[in-house]
Parts: structure tokens; sequence; C-alpha cells
């Protein structure tokens, strides 16, 4: 008979110091669908994870049960109901079930919650058994808890960043879940046939955390860092026999939960010989090592305009990255700073996207193409770190703010910015948005009629994630901290819930044996792994 199994999908990474709550609305940005047919209609076919789901689920021929699809640009804590009506869909599922297959981000907040994903997958867990398989994947940036690898038997991270790797890492989960359902048909088969079934977990799970709440230069790939040298040692990890999962992921260091940081997880058939709590604290060690390869100094403003007027005879674009106000890291998107410095510079055949603006929107909406307008800019919501900017700005353009992405980021993906407006200001463009979302494709710039290629200097609300589409047309990529919540001078954040100590936010002479990786194991609970600032294990 055909496998029945639950699929579904929840992304969301909360920035926990944005102080505007999320709401299913803002699902709209990229997506939302309930059931099976609208989820085939809306993202069959593309490169997210329920994309790689519906693939693998044909090619293992099983039968699904698809409640919610969602996923939601990073921003501020879901709001408390918006939170409980997700869940309560992902959990209106009825039947049994031979597995369950999730995507979710694993940095989501909600105003009730430190933990959704954790609860959830508790839930899962609750209702359908211990012998019943269940698989996630996470974003490379999750927070993941103690709780999340106690329901799961198995987590897989993205392997990419930028991440171009949610449909292959759907298609890898997919085939472990098939591979657990398979190892519980034969235990029962074992055991007496049908009916009598097993007893206890199909694997043991260890999650070790160094403490850290940033590491390996962000888990950037692309181009290759410290990470790509961690992520293979952990493919190697996970190619040992009995090993169903190895995963590292990074953290999210916007989040003020106490289970902030990077983490190792290594997940292990029940039965198998290979120890998973060994190969979870070599992974933990690495991450702790790759400290010393971590950037946290970046160019400031200054920096970002002296090279983009620095003569050169390359005729693409310089890419400005203003990370520190990125929608990817939950960022409101409406700081003018660095928009404001490559204005007071007169740049030539530049552009910047995208301020976040509905107000500014909607007023040169009133307006029409072609008229001038007075307008404060932005800088609505931080006001005390990004003041707005006074512009006299030409409308060239309005547009709806759909479009569909060209790739490799969200390949196939239809995103909706909301009503946009393109404004010009001594010579530079400006797209200003309704939505806060980070800017990672090409055809943003080309659904309002610019080439991307043809400019010279290019301002983005984005961080590493634009390099896969950007960067083959770039002559570089300068990564600005122009001001906001999501800037890297982690000393300035007001966090009040994370675990102390944590490099970087305190020096590393400071730490002593005590300070020691967090473990905890499916087979045995939580427990501390002693490790001295050198990197290297007591007992190693």
């Amino acid at each position: 008979m055909a496998k029945r199994v639950l699929v579904g999908a929840i992304l969301h990474e909360t920035n926990t110091f944005n102080t505007v709550p999320t709401r299913l609305a803002d699902f709209a940005g990229r997506y939302l669908v309930f059931g099976e047919a609208e989820a085939r209609a809306r993202l069959a076919g593309t490169g997210t994870e329920v994309g790689g789901f519906l693939e693998a689920a044909a090619a293992h021929g099983w039968e699904i049960v698809l409640p919610v699809a969602a996923a939601c640009g990073p921003s501020g804590p879901l709001a408390a109901a918006d939170w409980a009506a997700l869940k309560d869909a992902m959990l209106s599922a009825r039947g049994s079930f031979d597995g369950v297959l999730l995507a979710l981000h694993g940095a989501m907040v909600s105003e009730d919650c430190l933990d959704p994903e954790g609860e959830l997958l508790a839930a899962l867990r609750a209702r359908h058994g211990e012998r019943v398989a269940i698989v996630a994947t996470l974003d490379m940036h999750a927070n993941v808890s103690p709780r999340m690898v106690a329901a799961a038997d198995a987590l897989f991270p993205y392997r990419t960043y930028p991440h171009v790797d949610h449909f292959d890492c759907a298609v890898e989960a997919a085939d472990a879940l098939a591979r657990l359902m398979q190892e519980a048909d034969r235990d029962e088969a074992d055991r007496g046939g049908a009916g009598s079934g097993g007893s206890g977990r199909l694997t043991r799970a260890v999650l070790a955390r160094p403490p850290m709440i940033d590491a390996a230069d962000h888990g950037r790939t692309g181009p290759p860092g410290p990470m790509n040298a961690l992520l293979a040692h952990a493919a190697a990890l996970a190619a040992r026999p009995g090993v169903v999962s190895a995963g590292l992921t990074i953290g999210f260091p916007w989040a003020d939960v106490p289970d902030a940081g990077p983490a190792a997880m290594v997940s292990v058939m029940a039965d198998a010989a290979v120890d998973p709590r060994a190969l979870a604290l070599d992974l933990g060690e690495r991450l702790w090592d790759s400290r010393k390869e971590t950037q946290l100094d970046f160019a400031g403003v200054e920096t970002a305009i002296a090279a983009a007027r620095a003569p050169g005879g390359d005729p693409r674009p310089l890419v400005l990255a203003d990370f520190a106000d990125n929608p990817a890291g939950g960022a409101y998107g409406d700081s003018p700073n660095l928009l404001r410095a490559m204005l007071e510079a007169g740049l030539e055949n530049a552009a910047f996207a995208t301020i976040c603006d509905p107000a500014a929107v909607a007023l040169a909406g009133e307006a029409g193409e072609g008229v001038l307008l007075d307008l404060a800019l932005g800088g609505r919501l931080a006001p005390h770190i990004t003041p707005p900017l006074a512009l006299r700005a030409r409308v060239l353009r309005l547009h709806p703010g759909t479009f569909r992405c060209e790739g490799p980021v969200l390949r196939g993906l239809s995103v909706d910015m909301g009503p946009m407006a393109l404004l010009e200001a001594a010579g530079l463009r400006i797209v200003v948005a309704s939505r806060a979302l980070a800017v990672t494709d090409l055809n943003l710039f080309r659904a309002l009629g610019i080439e991307p290629a043809s400019l010279s200097v290019i301002g983005l609300k984005s961080r590493n994630h634009l390099r896969a589409a950007f960067g083959p047309i770039a002559r570089d990529i300068l990564l600005v901290d122009a001001g906001g919540i999501a800037t890297m001078r982690l000393s300035q954040i007001p966090y009040s819930r994370i675990r102390r100590p944590l490099w970087p936010l305190d020096p590393v002479e400071h730490f002593s044996n005590l300070d020691a990786i967090h473990v905890f194991d499916t087979q045995s609970g939580p427990e501390e792994r002693s490790l001295p600032v050198d990197g290297h294990a007591q007992g190693r």
C-alpha cells in the first residue's frame, strides 16, 4: 500500500528586535496556501521546499495530505493568534500517517512562544506516536532547540548560503523519510507482522551547541568561506553507515532566545553502531574553531562611497549591500542612510532597491507618473538609527509589485512587494516598495524597466543572498553597515534572554573550561562538554 505522509511548510525567521508584529497578511509576500490543490497550483515546479516535497512524493508513490504551506519574509514576532492559526492548520489533518515531512525555518518566534517550531514538532510527535517518522528541513540560520531535536527523527539544514538548495534539501529529507518508513516496516515484520509494531524511536539524535552567537563567517558558501570545509566534513559523517543526517546551523543572532547560536545535529538509526554524540561534538568543536575566520567588522558608509567613486576600467556594476537594514535579517528595510550618502556623492548611472515606505508609494500613486514630489522617505520605524530622508524626486513609474523570480534563490516563485514606485532624484533611481523583502533577484529591477547589468552602482537591501543573482553581473560586492537592527555590531544589541558567556559578546580570554558545549542527546538528555578556548575538548 502507498505510504500516507503528512506534508507542510511554515517558514518565518524572526528578528525579535523588530517591534512590528508579523501577521498572516505578510505571508502574501511569498506564499500562504491551504490544501494540496492550492499548493500544487502555486508551488509545483518551483525551487521551494514544497516544490521538492511534491516531486519526491510522486517519485516515491506516496499519498500526501498537505494542510498548509506558508512562507514569510523575515520580520518581527508572529502575532500569537496567527501562529495559532498556522499551527492548528498543520494539526488539523486527521487519520493515521506513516510519516511527517515538514519545511521549517528554525528561527521563528511568536508573541507567546520563543520556540514555535519545537512546539509544533512536539505536538505532532504527541499526536502520531514514537514510531511515526518525522523529518524536517531547516534554514542554515536556524536557532535549533533541544525540543526540536527531541521531537524530530532527523533535521536537514540548507547547505548553501546564498540559499539555493531549498529544493535539493527537501528531496534529501524526503528520501530520508522513505528510508525511515522502510526501516519501520522491516522492524515491524521482524517483530511478527502487521499490527505488532515496535517500541521506541526510530532514531537517536544529538544536538551540540558551542558557546557562540555566530560562526563560520555567518555560513557563507558563495564565495567560499570556512563553512564550505565544515559542510564537507559533515557530509563525510553523514555518509557513514547508520547515519541518517549530519547538519550544521549558524544561528540567527537577531533573535533574543535562549537557544540562539550555531549548532551541530547528528541523527542515526536507533540500532546503529556509530555514536552520534561523538560526531556532533566533533562538528560543534569545529564550529567553535571557525570563530577565527568569522568577519565582524564591515565597511561604513564613507568607505562604500569611496569605492563607488574610485576610477576603474571594469564597466560592470559595483554592488553595495546595505545589510544592517537587510529585510532578510528581519530589519525594517526602510533606512535611507546609504541612499542619502549615494545621493550626496552624486553617483552617476546608479540605482537603489528597495526602501520600504508604503506611505511614499501611496503619495507617488496619487501624484502619478512624471510628477515631481517633495517627500520624507523611509526612516519611519527606527528614526533614532535611520532618520528619514528629505527628498525631491520625480515619479518615473508605478508598478503593482508582483513579479516572478528568475532565481536561483527563489527560482520560479512569484513574489509580491506590494505596490511599488520608481523615483528619480539627482539622476539616481530609487525603488520604493510597500513590503520589506530582501533584494535577491534581477527581475525586481527588470519589472521596473531597469537592466541591472547596465548600471554602474547598485545599492541593495541584502547581505549574501544577492550574490547568487548579482554576483555574475557585478565587478565587486561590498557589505556595508550603514546602521539598522540587523547590524553585526553585536555588542550594541540589547540581549536579555540569550545564554552567556558567548563569543564574541564576551572576551575569549574570559572563557574557562567550564564554558561548555551544550549537548542534548535523545538517549540521555541534556549535558555539557567542557571546551577550553583552544577549541579542543577535554578527553578528545
